[in-house]
């Protein structure tokens, strides 16, 4: 409060409330730039700089000068803790329980009749100088009680019933009636001039006398208790009718000496102290209690009060008129904003009090005399230069500018400032220009002013917005804005407010670590127009972050295949492909057009969820589940084609442009696809807008996408319904009766509508056209033949049915058909059976819209093959995923079956060598020795063995094709020679070259030339065969030295060993280091690999948990490392001793522990005392709690079931005896899944390898996997 602030020190309040504005703007800032907002942060609007002082005082003056400023005696809003004066901005609404009061003021001369008043607020009972009546309203006059207790209440008639029942009274009597104008004039006493000696001896023509208003409402009794010092409704009736503005309250909310009895009580506490005097003075007629909506102070949450004080007022009533024309003018969205809402609330605004009694905020600048009280006001501080005490450029704030004084020009006195504050949101209001700079400076204002566009919540039609119109009229005489964009508010799960209370309020930062910043912008932006509310759903930000997937995987599929065939749209000669754009193509390409039109038109009227409901609907349905499946094929193909490169072209730009019109909501991701495509500018948001290509609208061909897409839809569905799935094709889809549409569509599109289909034929049958093998059905009818023959009705239907039935069609056309039944002939007409075609078995039937579909589910032996085939691709490209091949790296794949199985497969072995870039494809019925092995139970309810080995020929293919004229074909030629890298090709001959099959003589001369151009020769990797650069101390392939040999130092010539860094000898540095191959993780929001340094994924915005940290050398002697839960150690050292010593201190710490061990757990527990402790032996002994180091699958259970009870530790020391009873990839990925469940689960898994056991690339993958490389102790 205000004692409390001068005690501390006024300069000491100012200084602590300039810090924390300063941190709370550094804190907000951080947050916006948290949620990828972009503003000019360099220089942000700040409201305690002196410039924007200036420019609200600048603002005041020009209301003085246009003679809109004054003071006066008001009745106003007032917060009793701070001790201020409050605008109606100022004030917030929250239910609070009031008494409940109906109060009896006895007629003057006729002291047993009385004038019945409602009111909530006791307190302003000993302010009461008259009593308000609607001149119109019928007002009644009630007898109640008998004999000497008679007594009678005037009140409305229409609320004697109610009023009545309140009062408990249940016999009563209306004896008159009248209309409220004939009860004006009519004098009463107050029920507590006794107390309070104001009241005994006020005098006045109107006090304490009914008086006419027509603003009383016809509720409650319809007579209201008038005090004009506590109520704006008041305090104008009684200025009218000359009563004075009693106001016995001071600024802390106590009564004042005036109030009598009262003096000193807090108005709040004097309440129930009122109302027993009320019912001693015999005034109270009933008593209760009542919830409402009641304004506190927005700042301190006080239950406001009103009383009538001295303040500095806008004249508003004056520039009324010309703010009504501005809300009118300016362009509100929602439309209803401004033309419903913001036009009542400024048609209804009352004069601005702007003053306020406070310390921190933008100074009142008016000065004024004591002498002769004229005032000035005061527009800049250049004004100020003529006055007392100011220094050039000092802080405007208070206390130093109460120091300032300036001479008065009319009678020679000093004019002090008066020492109040401007209104926050007078502050607020003059921002437009204030934060410009202006007046003082007017090149940024001439640049920017006025805004185009300001935005806010609906609370601030009587704030933000109100206050801004009202001083941009009195500066300008107009709005200082153009339009208004009204956002609704963000609610809780449960469709209420956030509050912490409600245990329904969600925290931003929680969501955005979980999803990422995109996700959430994307999610606000979709789900409801702007200015409705928004029920918060997580799941919808899942799936905002599903669809930013799905679109990032669109772009690596294009960017991989793009990189690989070295697509540079950019490059000067680059081909022109319009030519052999598809139809899909073209579609494409219109969809983006339509889709850029429909984001420009919603934009504009700031319909943001429409235009991005038609982006998220393009990536979805038009890019990832339509296009990318119709061009994956064109992009396997290894020729560079023009067809392949027309897709190229088409994703290019489709993923180009979506990244732009993506850039203002989801700035991450679209930033981290432009530089992925193009990456010429700076920034996504350098580019300019995406602008309309001229005639790529193909509406026609747009109809019949649409058109194929349901016939898919309906073909997808009904393979289902039959239990066919996609992979296995069919032999014929036919569509009868197309409607005209449908026809040109499948017409045009057959190729795109069999592909997606996976069926081998189209036929479009005329109406009149029958599918092919359609059969003619006897179907009797029991009815009519019953009626004929009764009994032998069943006999006959089941003897019909055993016909023919177009032996029976035959012979009713010539007449009637006989059949025997029970040795009797029977006669059947025509009217007895009827004949329907029926379709072949495995032929579905649907209508569509477009006609009618038939699918021919028979399997042919071919098709069943090309079926199987299809599944066992699918299987080797998940084999592919699970060892991390690059979609270009070749393999030897191996497939165990039987015979039977195999000759099946034999006719598509070209086929799935294709697809699963396989140059060797071949069938065994042995055991596969494949470097990875996977048994497959589920291909088709068969058993295959599947066995893949990389040839890693793709980096060495990759340095050979960058030689003009070496094509794919070619360099795998030079590969099969035994030239496995650039530096093996360097060091051939012409000849040699020359001679090898698949090559032309004219391919040796281009190697050749190229490889004597000027530079370094690359030098080959020693362990991994890598092309490397000559100098690079480690292989940046496989982290291997690059030398098996040692090199002089620079410095002292000492030998430096392969692969060290620094010289042992003298500590010098050696340079040309390569650079290490940083493990890639993936992003914790969104999946996307990144290197395990980066702190931001660039796709969503999340922030990453930091990567595998590995200690240096020196730390080899240091203490045991502290170990962290949901973390994987790898321990490196000949023999397992720091692991165990690690394990021991986790279970020390109280952590249960299961030890994995080629040791016999004997052994293990003498080792470890009498701790509880779990123990697997890998041995193959089949023995209780041991494990066969093959049987991966009861290891994997075995440790999902212990991590299922306990969040323990897990020590793994026989990796070396896992890798020789499997092989490496195998373990590896054993690996990964542990690591995965225990991170999941918080436990800490210790895995111990000796590095000498496995070769240096294996180790290096190793490491790779887990949070930490421990380095065992040295041996001794």
């Amino acid at each position: 409060n205000k004692k409390e602030i001068e005690d501390l020190g006024i300069a000491k309040f100012i200084d602590t409330c300039r810090t924390f504005s300063l941190d709370l703007l550094k804190k907000m800032t951080e947050q916006f730039q948290s949620l990828g907002i972009w503003l000019d942060w360099d220089r942000p609007y700040m409201t305690i700089r002196n410039e924007y002082i200036e420019g609200a005082w600048w603002t005041l003056k020009r209301a003085y000068e246009r003679g809109l400023l004054y003071e006066a005696l008001r009745s106003i809003q007032w917060c009793t803790r701070d001790e201020t004066s409050l605008a109606d901005a100022e004030v917030e609404y929250a239910d609070e329980t009031d008494p409940s009061i109906y109060v009896k003021f006895p007629l003057a001369d006729h002291l047993k009749e009385s004038l019945l008043i409602w009111t909530t607020t006791p307190w302003t009972l000993p302010a009461n100088l008259a009593i308000a009546v609607h001149p119109r309203f019928s007002y009644a006059k009630v007898r109640v009680g008998s004999g000497d207790k008679t007594e009678y209440v005037w009140m409305m008639e229409s609320a004697v019933p109610t009023v009545m029942a309140l009062g408990g009274i249940g016999s009563y009597e209306i004896v008159e009636r009248t209309t409220g104008d004939r009860l004006v004039g009519r004098a009463y006493v107050h029920p507590l001039a006794p107390r309070i000696p104001y009241q005994a001896g006020v005098k006045g023509e109107w006090v304490h006398r009914v008086v006419a208003s027509e603003v009383v409402e016809a509720e409650h009794t319809g007579l209201v208790h008038s005090a004009p010092g506590h109520g704006p409704e008041d305090f104008e009736l009684g200025q009218r009718l000359g009563l004075p503005a009693f106001s016995p309250v001071d600024e802390r909310g106590h009564f004042t000496p005036d109030a009598g009895e009262y003096a000193g009580k807090h108005v709040k506490e004097a309440n129930p102290i009122i109302i027993d005097d009320l019912r001693s003075a015999g005034a109270l007629f009933a008593e209760g209690t009542l919830v409402h909506a009641y304004g506190h102070c927005w700042r301190c949450k006080t239950p406001i009060i009103f009383r009538a004080t001295v303040q500095w007022f806008l004249k508003v009533s004056d520039i009324k008129p010309k703010m009504v024309d501005e809300v009118r003018r300016v362009r509100w969205y929602p439309d209803w904003a401004g033309s419903a809402r913001q036009l009542r609330w400024t048609e209804d605004l009352r004069d601005w009090c702007i003053s306020r009694q406070r310390y921190w905020g933008v100074p009142l600048s008016i000065w004024r005399c004591p002498k002769c009280r004229r005032w000035v006001v005061v527009g800049s501080s250049a004004e100020l230069r003529e006055g007392q005490g100011y220094q050039e450029g000092m802080d405007l704030h208070r206390p130093g500018i109460d120091a300032v004084t300036l001479p008065c020009s009319e009678c020679g006195g000093t004019m002090a400032r008066v020492p109040d504050t401007v209104d926050v949101w007078f502050e607020s209001g003059v921002s437009t220009w204030a934060s410009l700079g202006y007046p003082a400076g007017e090149d940024e204002f001439k640049r920017w002013w006025p805004a185009d566009w300001i935005v806010e919540g609906p609370d601030q039609t009587r704030g933000w917005f109100a206050s801004q119109l009202a001083t941009g009229v009195v500066a300008f005489d107009r709005a200082p804005y153009d339009s208004v964009l009204m956002h609704g508010w963000v609610n809780g799960p449960d469709g209420r407010q956030m509050h912490k209370s409600l245990g329904n309020y969600v925290e931003p930062s929680t969501v955005v670590d979980k999803f990422g910043v995109d996700a959430l912008r994307l999610y606000m932006v979709l789900v409801n127009a702007p200015w409705d509310d928004i029920t918060f759903q997580e799941d919808g930000v899942r799936t905002a972050l599903r669809t930013l997937n799905i679109l990032w995987n669109v772009l690596r599929f294009a960017t991989t295949y793009m990189v690989l065939d070295r697509f540079d749209p950019f490059a000067p000669g680059a081909p022109n492909v319009e030519g052999h754009l598809r139809h899909e193509d073209r579609w494409l390409l219109s969809r983006l057009e339509g889709v850029r039109a429909t984001v420009d038109a919603e934009m504009a009227t700031y319909s943001l969820h429409r235009a991005y409901r038609a982006v998220e609907s393009f990536i979805l349905d038009d890019l990832s589940r339509w296009y990318v499946k119709l061009v994956r094929e064109r992009t396997w193909t290894d020729a560079t084609d023009r067809d392949k490169l027309a897709a190229y072209r088409v994703l290019h730009e489709s993923l180009g442009t979506v990244a732009a019109l993506l850039a203002p909501i989801t700035p991450h991701i679209a930033e981290a696809i432009y530089q992925r495509l193009d990456g010429r500018k700076l920034s996504v948001h350098m580019l300019d807008w995406p602008s309309a290509i001229e005639g790529r609208r193909k509406e026609d061909l747009e109809a019949s996408m649409a058109i194929v897409q349901e016939l898919v839809e309906v073909v997808s569905k009904e393979r289902q319904k039959g239990g066919r799935k996609l992979r296995w094709p069919l032999q014929l889809v036919a569509v009868r009766g197309p409607t005209p549409g449908a026809a040109a569509a499948l017409d045009s599109l057959k190729g795109v509508f069999l592909e997606l289909t996976n069926a081998k034929e189209l036929a479009v049958l005329k109406p009149a056209d029958e599918f092919p093998g359609m059969a003619i059905v006897a179907k009797p009818d029991p009815a009519a033949i019953g009626k004929a023959y009764k009994v032998l009705q069943p006999k006959i239907v089941k003897a019909l049915e055993a016909r023919p039935a177009e032996e029976i069609r035959k012979a009713l056309e010539r007449g009637p058909y006989e059949v025997g039944v029970e040795g009797q002939i029977v006669t059947i007409d025509a009217s007895m059976v009827r004949f329907e075609k029926q379709v072949p078995p495995d032929v579905l039937v649907a209508t569509t819209p477009h006609g009618e579909l038939y699918l021919d589910l028979r399997v042919t032996p071919e098709l069943q093959a090309e079926a199987y085939a299809r599944e066992i691709t699918r299987r080797v490209q998940q084999m592919r995923k699970e060892i991390d091949l690059e979609v270009d790296d070749f393999i030897a794949t191996v497939v165990k079956t039987n015979k039977e199985f195999a000759a099946t497969l034999a006719p598509q072995v070209a086929f799935m060598a294709r697809e699963t870039r396989s140059r060797r494809f071949a069938f065994t019925d042995k055991d596969v020795e494949s470097e990875y092995v996977v048994e497959w139970n589920d291909v088709d309810g068969r058993s295959v063995t599947i066995g893949v080995t990389p040839l890693h020929m793709s980096e060495s293919l990759r340095e050979f094709t960058k030689v003009p004229g070496i094509t794919t074909a070619k360099a795998m030629a030079l590969f099969d020679a035994g030239y496995k890298s650039v530096a093996a090709l360097k060091a051939a001959t012409k000849g040699e070259l020359a001679v090898i099959e698949g090559l032309e003589p004219s391919d040796a001369d281009r190697i050749m030339a190229a490889l004597s151009k000027e530079g370094p020769a690359d030098v080959e990797c020693p362990a991994c065969g890598a092309t490397i650069p000559p100098g690079v101390r480690r292989c940046p392939r496989c982290g291997e030295p690059a030398t098996t040999k040692a090199t002089p130092c620079p410095h002292c010539q000492a030998p430096v060993p392969p692969g060290s860094d620094a010289c042992e000898a003298c500590g010098f540095v050696l340079s040309g280091i390569g650079p290490s191959v940083a493990p890639r993780v993936a992003c914790v929001a969104c999946g996307a690999l990144l290197p395990s340094a980066w702190t931001v994924c660039p796709a969503c915005g999340a922030s990453q948990t930091q990567g595998a940290s590995r200690p240096e050398a020196g730390e080899a002697g240091a203490a045991t490392p502290l170990l962290k839960d949901s973390s994987t150690y790898l321990i490196e050292e000949k023999t397992p001793s720091e692991v165990y010593d690690l394990f021991r201190t986790a279970l020390q710490a109280g952590k249960t522990g299961l030890c994995i061990t080629r040791v016999y757990p004997k052994k293990v527990r003498e080792r470890f005392g009498g701790v509880d402790l779990r123990i697997l032996w890998l041995s193959n002994v089949g023995k209780e709690n041991s494990v066969r180091p093959k049987d991966l699958e009861k290891l994997s259970l075995s440790v999902e079931q212990f991590l299922g009870g306990t969040t323990g530790v897990i020590l793994i020391d026989g990796l070396e005896y896992l890798v020789t009873n499997n092989n490496f990839i195998t373990i590896l990925r054993l690996i990964q899944s542990l690591r995965d469940q225990v991170a999941i689960n918080g436990a800490v898994l210790l895995l111990s390898v000796n590095p000498s056991a496995i070769d240096a690339h294996q180790l290096t993958l190793l490491e790779r996997e887990v949070d930490r490389v421990i380095p065992g102790k040295p041996s001794s």
